[in-house]
């Protein structure tokens, strides 16, 4: 085993194809400042929706929800390395005229708060050795998804031509742990951030006092940062395509059709390759292949 961190206290860390050891040294990480980029960007987005004769539809939505959260880094055989997983509690706001009831554009601004304590399961050293510890996740999203909603005659049904672009940015701080063989593991601090696109399709189905709104496609990350204090080391996971899905049921207002209480449940994901390998000192530092998945419930109100 390679000790990376001194004092005879083990580091976490994964292989790549060529047995490099991709070692993470644990150093107290700044929080990522992302709230002026967030806010710009919701100004680049507000500047941007069309006003047609629906736009003055638009309506405000607020929801809390619970995520189920997993990350997984697999070494090039598809061996797993280590496993996080657990429930995140999240906050989403936005603004849109999703509700619009003749064909026409629609649009969608939103953001997200998110974030909780996982758990965290993966290896320590080469032998396999898996070490048990925390990780706090905390983190933000914005995102404008427009496209065109195609009605049918009857107006009981519609559908949604969809693309977006959003910014997801995140801190994960994998706290100090213990392995298997009862020795100290050190843990790691990094911040990433991932500019992303969405292609997809949705259906709108709607009775007297309910409607319901189904959505999926493709989602691909057009920009991977990530930031490691080893001391900074800056990686690009690679690039791969992933699906999302999402669900919402929603109680219409007498008062206004598109106003209530709904329900929804959504399914997203990222996917990333290997990272190049970086050199810092007597170091070589990659990120393995990645896989993020999230499935939420949530409950919220349209007002």
């Amino acid at each position: 085993m390679r000790d990376c961190g001194g004092g005879g206290v083990d580091v976490i860390h994964q292989y790549g194809i060529n047995n490099e050891l991709d070692c993470k040294v644990l150093y107290r990480m700044k929080r990522m400042t992302a709230l002026p980029f967030v806010s710009v960007f919701f100004m680049f987005c507000n500047s941007i929706v069309i006003a047609d004769d629906i736009a003055d539809e638009g309506i405000t939505e607020v929801s809390v929800g619970v995520e189920l959260f997993r990350w997984q880094e697999f070494s090039n055989d598809d061996a797993r390395l280590l496993t996080e997983q657990g429930p995140r509690v999240s906050f989403r706001f936005s603004r849109n005229n999703d509700a619009r009831p003749s064909s026409g554009y629609i649009y969608n601004i939103s953001g997200s708060l998110y974030g909780g304590d996982v758990e965290y399961d993966g290896q320590s050293q080469p032998g396999g050795h898996f070490s048990p510890a925390d990780v706090d996740y905390t983190g933000m999203s914005a995102e404008f998804l427009g496209g065109y909603r195609l009605m049918a005659p009857l107006k009981a049904h519609a559908l949604d031509l969809l693309a977006g672009i959003g910014v997801d940015s995140w801190t994960r701080e994998i706290r100090n742990g213990v392995n298997s063989q009862g020795v100290g593991v050190r843990g790691l601090n990094e911040d990433y951030r991932i500019i992303f696109m969405r292609l997809g399709v949705g259906l709108e189905y709607r009775k007297s006092f309910w409607k319901s709104l189904w959505r999926t496609g493709v989602k691909y990350p057009v920009s991977t940062k990530e930031t490691i204090d080893l001391p900074a080391v800056k990686l690009e996971p690679g690039k791969e395509p992933s699906i999302f899905f999402s669900y919402r049921f929603q109680l219409i207002n007498n008062d206004n059709l598109n106003k209530g209480t709904f329900f929804s449940f959504i399914y997203d994901s990222y996917r990333f390759s290997k990272s190049p390998v970086v050199s810092t000192g007597p170091l070589l530092v990659n990120q393995p292949k990645s896989h993020m998945d999230v499935v939420s419930l949530s409950i919220g109100r349209a007002f």
